[in-house]
């Protein structure tokens, strides 16, 4: 019995150690990243991070889109790895399934029965200097008015099979 409870002991205290050890110090709440000194590979200052994030996914994570998320993921780790603000370019498109993530809070609520939790991430994401597009073919077929629908931080784009290759074209690398 004593080392049934010492296991449970030591498993409560390396839970609760590692649980401290996550930090979200960029995208405040989102994305959280844990730091290693000695690994294979880390991200260097000088380079330029173009990526592309083709969101089609309504997966979430954490309450939030899953794209997304990892869009702010990405962000904080290449900051808390000394990679400056300069050399981050990060841009998406949302097309498919993930379309409703990217309405205004009043057309979310109308059309889901619910707030959409998406709205601080992508205010945060946007800020941060993250270009966020809609694909104006899945606007189309899921009957979205930009005008009225669309959160003022996303932009209309023509069509996701356009700003693929465009991006790509301008050196980013896509993300699916």
């Amino acid at each position: 019995m004593k080392l049934y409870l010492s296991i449970v002991f030591i498993a409560i205290i390396q839970f609760h150690m590692n649980a401290q050890n996550w930090k979200t110090p960029t995208i405040e709440g989102y994305g959280r990243i844990v730091d290693y000194e000695n690994v294979a590979i880390q991200p260097n200052p000088t380079t330029t991070y173009k990526m592309f994030f083709h969101i089609t996914t309504s997966k979430e994570r954490e309450g939030v889109n899953i794209s997304l998320w990892k869009m702010a993921r990405t962000v904080n780790l290449l900051e808390n790895s000394g990679v400056p603000k300069k050399n981050i370019q990060l841009a998406a498109v949302t097309s498919g399934p993930a379309t409703p993530i990217v309405l205004s809070a009043d057309a979310y609520l109308e059309r889901m029965e619910k707030p959409n939790p998406n709205i601080d991430l992508i205010d945060k994401l946007v800020d941060y200097g993250v270009t966020i597009h809609l694909c104006g073919q899945a606007a189309a077929k899921k009957k979205i008015n930009p005008k009225t629908d669309l959160n003022p931080q996303v932009k209309l784009t023509l069509s996701a099979l356009i700003d693929i290759p465009t991006y790509q074209i301008q050196g980013y690398t896509i993300i699916r």
